[in-house]
């Protein structure tokens, strides 16, 4: 089974999940909130499957880092659960995303829960040791159907 995880202990990992699967290159300095989701088997093992960092929060506009190993993480009442804290919790009135312009699974994944392309900002996303384009993706409050 899968939950949703939020408690301080979850931080380090969490950001060691999403970090490198994100492109994140630089240290938040814990200067960010999370979700993680956690696979629990009957062994009382956990496993991260998936986290959402939230990060550069100025009381209008959050940062999303997204990062999943499996689509069973894309449950409804998890991703209900980011734009409600988003949108309602911290009330923001749009949430940012970024992605490698052009890679498809993380494009249609945005798309695909409401997010619209606003742009390319090119050559901003360090991967590697390549600077390569990142598609600029956001989401106003009033566009979000899951609240």
């Amino acid at each position: 089974m899968i939950v949703a995880v939020t408690e301080e202990e979850w931080r380090k990992k969490i950001f060691d999940y999403v970090s490198p699967k994100a492109n994140i290159n630089t240290d938040l300095d814990n200067k960010f909130s999370f979700i993680g989701f956690v696979e629990r088997d009957v062994s009382g093992k956990d496993n991260v499957m998936g986290g959402v960092l939230f990060s550069d929060y100025d009381g209008h506009n959050i940062f999303i880092h997204l990062a999943l190993d499996t689509p069973k993480v894309c449950q409804r009442r998890f991703i209900k659960m980011v734009f409600l804290y988003c949108f309602i919790q911290l009330k923001c009135s749009r949430i940012t995303a970024l992605c490698r312009n052009g890679y498809k699974r993380n494009e249609r994944l945005l798309k695909g829960v409401g997010f619209v392309k606003e742009g390319v900002c090119r050559h901003t996303m360090k991967i590697g040791n390549e600077f390569v384009d990142a598609a600029i993706y956001g989401m106003l409050k009033q566009e979000c159907k899951w609240i």
